[in-house]
């Protein structure tokens, strides 16, 4: 008898404690199964946006979890009852996040420009799949609880969601009830892509100067769990479990990477290689003196042309050949140019003018 008094008191608080939600326009996602604590999380705007709380369905206390000008929504406990993942927009699109049931240590799982939605634990404690509309339509997704590995799991036209969200277009808007999704069995690893260079370098990041995590064999098979936006590099995941990043030309990829989400990495480029000075030869300084005896004469004489000059290559007097130290006797008529024309051992070229101006 008192048993099944405590019982009917129970759900009389859990009834009161709906018509409370009510009231304050919050909406009870969903409380957690018999391995938990016994509380019950759920999204509410009676801050003026959407936060996280919990309630305690015993003493009708509630604790609230989040504060942030965003909107937090879809909340879900942990199998452990540890941690919860909610989705929100506190940084302009829809977001997965993790906060502990006390609300700390706050964790943002993903990262990107569309919408991340409906956040579901699977069994497992360790994997959390999710709706997004990355690539253009909503697909379903599953990240790791810390948020390092990304994986599609579905991918054409039609619109996939959580169960319990009828019809098409847009997700229901924040606070929309929904119901928890059903296990999921995990994806088995399929060879994404074999190795085709005889020792291939697995690194912690994208680019060469990335750690070197480990060194895999030529014909390795390998699941590609993410990709860098340009697809030069892939993540990926070797058949012993261990996750890191190696550079796809040296792989023989059986999958289409449209199809793998583009992760928020850093890039990690080589160290720069020092360059070794090169000796350049000195070159010889150029001397060049072009001179006559006189620059105005009368008519019927005459002047000296000389030159001496060093350091070049080859030298014209009036457009012949000379040597580099010469002088020619030159009896104008009328005013004159003469012009010695040199080329410099780095073949440049450089002309002098001299004018004899006659008088008559």
């Amino acid at each position: 008898m008192k048993t099944r008094r405590l019982a009917l008191t129970l759900a009389l608080a859990l009834s009161l404690a709906g018509i409370a939600f009510a009231a304050l326009q919050g909406v009870a996602v969903l409380a957690q199964g018999d391995t938990g604590p016994g509380l019950v999380v759920y999204a509410s705007d009676r801050s003026g946006n959407y936060e996280i709380y919990v309630l305690n369905p015993q003493t009708g206390l509630t604790a609230q979890l989040t504060n942030d000008p965003g909107n937090d929504i879809e909340p879900q406990w942990s199998p452990d009852g540890t941690l919860i993942v909610f989705a929100s927009d506190r940084d302009g699109d829809y977001e997965l996040y993790v906060i502990t049931a006390e609300g700390k240590d706050l964790r943002k799982l993903t990262n990107n420009m569309a919408e991340d939605r409906q956040p579901r634990w699977q069994p497992d404690g360790e994997n959390i799949v999710y709706v997004s509309d990355v690539n253009g339509q909503w697909d379903l997704y599953m990240v790791s609880a810390d948020g390092t590995i990304v994986r599609q799991l579905t991918n054409d036209p039609a619109d996939e969601r959580g169960p319990g969200v009828p019809g098409t277009g847009a997700l229901p808007p924040a606070g929309t009830p929904t119901i928890v999704v059903l296990p999921v069995t995990p994806t088995p690893i399929l060879p994404d892509a074999v190795v085709n260079a005889s020792t291939l370098n697995v690194r912690a990041n994208p680019g060469e100067g990335a750690t070197i995590l480990t060194k895999i064999p030529q014909g390795t098979q390998l699941r590609i769990l993410g990709r860098y936006f340009d697809n030069t590099w892939v993540q990926v995941q070797l058949p012993n479990g261990t996750v890191g990043w190696v550079y796809r030309p040296l792989l023989t990829v059986n999958i289409d990477l449209t199809t793998v989400p583009v992760l928020n990495v850093q890039f990690i480029p080589p160290p720069p290689t020092a360059t070794p000075t090169a000796t350049v030869p000195a070159v010889p300084q150029t001397y060049i003196d072009f001179r006559a005896s006189a620059t105005v004469i009368n008519k019927g004489q005459c002047v000296t042309i000389a030159w001496d000059v060093e350091g070049i290559k080859e030298v014209y007097y009036q457009g012949v050949g000379v040597t580099g130290h010469e002088s020619r006797q030159e009896c104008p008529q009328v005013t004159t140019t003469y012009h010695l024309r040199v080329i410099r051992l780095d073949n440049v070229e450089d002309n002098r003018y001299i004018t004899v101006t006659v008088n008559p």
